[in-house]
């Protein structure tokens, strides 16, 4: 069979209009890297791109519909399951899906396959699960816990985690930065990392800041998290669809806004690129500068347009409009215009996004810490910035590193992985003991003590992550 180039847009059109839509509260939503999208809904399927694969089998085959899809972090890494014109359900998968995943796969009887379900994540990290029993690697420890909980009982070997199950699993979504959501027969279980990730998941709910009932969770169809974007900061959140009435939605896009349109497909793609077969190139990171806001409110206040500020308040300036106009970022993610009359714009050279300031650190890092070579503690105010709080100047005045805390904080989560577990394995590098191996014997002593102060301000994140966890 001759292979079927993906981007051959009406080829493509063709398979998937073919089909027959998913039947009421099945949706999909998969996320791949490289803004890769597969969606079905009920007003039918759409796709930012197809492996060749995939089509040819659309194409070829007596195919009804399309009912599970994934995709991993390479390109001929993913998973379909389709269901059969004749009632029965079969799967594919890419050449390149992880190799434990393989293994998994090829181990289970022709009973078990038919229940198979597999979520690819970044990182060839996956979870793949029948009716009685799951695999995984390279997800967050913290969901590594919750299976192994909802197990009879589980193993650990050289290349994955598995175990046996007490009861189904529905769904599984996750991104490096700690983030999860797992629902079963047994329950569900979520934690979302994201400040804008949880303040859109309590806006799902009766009762804001105040834990669902299992009879509300019950309501959700699906919840989509994109493991490949930087910040977990892509997700969607549907509920199931209630007489008749158009099913309601949050979807956000990192570095968009907020939709709850009235299409899902409208809100996953910011652009009309339903039959974009081509893959995208990588959007180089933008680059962006510090200020601080030097009044309150904002100059027009009737005007929604600017970004509503507070008298010293920290922004990213990511953008010049003109006429003395910028794009500014809080925080929390809030962008929207503020005039340069009212920042004090700080530090001369313009950063680039947070997950390639991190990237740096890292790549410096890596090149520095060389054991016995280390003669002088690497600058760390190089990957910062200067933290506003007054309260940290006579710290950093008092410390050797010249940082505080907060300092640190902005740092680290670039990294796009900040949670507990995370900084509790990252901590270790500094402990000042390990530390020491990387140190010139004439030097180990005042560089372990350096070290010290890292090794500290890492556990105090550690704290603050517990705390806003625990609320």
């Amino acid at each position: 069979m001759a292979e079927v180039e993906t981007s051959d847009a009406d080829l493509v059109s063709t398979a998937l209009d073919r089909l027959e839509t998913p039947t009421i509260n099945n949706y999909i939503i998969a996320f791949g890297p490289n803004g890769w999208q597969f969606i079905a809904t009920l007003n039918g399927y759409s796709a930012t791109s197809l492996p060749a694969e995939v089509l040819a089998f659309l194409t070829f085959k007596s195919v009804k519909k399309v009912t599970w899809a994934s995709y991993g972090s390479v390109p001929k890494s993913w998973f379909f399951v389709y269901e059969m014109i004749d009632g029965t359900s079969t799967f594919q998968f890419g050449r390149d899906i992880p190799v434990a995943l393989r293994q998994f796969i090829d181990s289970l009887t022709p009973d078990l396959s038919s229940s198979l379900r597999v979520q690819l994540g970044s990182d060839n990290s996956f979870v793949a699960w029948t009716k009685t029993c799951w695999a995984c690697d390279g997800i967050p420890l913290v969901l590594e816990k919750e299976l192994a909980d909802l197990s009879g009982s589980y193993r650990r070997t050289h290349i994955d985690m598995k175990g046996s199950l007490k009861a189904a699993i529905y769904q599984v979504a996750w991104h490096s930065d700690g983030s999860y959501y797992l629902e079963g027969k047994q329950g569900y279980f979520w934690h979302f990392t994201s400040i804008i990730t949880r303040k859109e998941w309590t806006k799902l709910w009766s009762k804001e800041n105040v834990t669902p009932s299992i009879k509300e969770l019950s309501e959700l169809a699906l919840v989509a998290l994109d493991p490949h974007v930087p910040v977990g900061e892509t997700f969607a959140f549907i509920k199931k669809q209630r007489n008749a009435q158009q099913a309601t939605f949050i979807i956000h896009i990192y570095q968009d806004i907020t939709h709850t349109s009235d299409t899902i497909e409208a809100a996953c793609t910011v652009q009309d690129n339903r039959m974009q077969h081509i893959p995208r190139e990588p959007e180089k990171p933008e680059s962006f500068r510090w200020a601080v806001s030097k009044q309150e409110g904002r100059p027009h206040a009737s005007d929604s347009w600017e970004l509503k500020l507070k008298k010293g308040q920290k922004v990213k300036v990511w953008k010049d409009k003109g006429n003395d106009w910028y794009i500014v970022e809080t925080e929390r993610g809030a962008k929207g215009y503020a005039h340069g009359s009212w920042l004090a714009f700080y530090g001369n050279r313009a950063l680039r996004d947070p997950g390639g300031t991190y990237a740096q650190f890292q790549a410096d890092m890596r090149a520095l810490l060389i054991p016995s070579q280390l003669r002088v503690f690497p600058s760390l105010r190089e990957y910062m910035l200067d933290c506003t709080n007054a309260a940290c100047e006579q710290l950093k005045s008092t410390s050797q590193l010249g940082i505080c805390v907060h300092d640190l904080q902005t740092l680290l989560e670039g990294s796009g992985r900040y949670c507990y577990e995370w900084l509790k394995e990252e901590r270790i590098v500094w402990h000042p003991d390990k530390f020491a191996r990387y140190c010139h014997t004439d030097h180990r002593e005042e560089l372990k003590a350096y070290a010290q102060e890292m090794f500290v301000l890492y556990g105090v994140l550690m704290d603050m992550c517990r705390q806003q966890e625990r609320k």
